[in-house]
């Protein structure tokens, strides 16, 4: 599963979701501002700007959690 730690008025954030729902790919968001140990959790593994896009909740794995809005990434997704 596809999760992307957000908060509302990024736009990096929106983009990345707006292209999952485009590319019809399952996610799950966590808004940050809603869910203060989300924000924790972030701060805890050194992730300082959203959004953060993690597979299969391996948070701690760079190969598997990235930063800001990704196209390369995101289109990897798909391949």
């Amino acid at each position: 599963m596809l999760t992307v730690y957000s908060k509302p008025r990024c736009m990096q954030c929106e983009f990345t979701k707006m292209w999952l729902t485009k590319n019809k790919i399952e996610f799950e968001t966590v808004d940050i501002e809603a869910n203060p140990g989300a924000f924790e959790l972030l701060k805890h593994y050194g992730w300082k700007t959203l959004p953060v896009v993690v597979i299969d909740g391996k948070i701690g794995d760079p190969a598997q959690t990235w930063v800001g809005f990704q196209v390369d990434r995101l289109e990897r997704l798909i391949e």
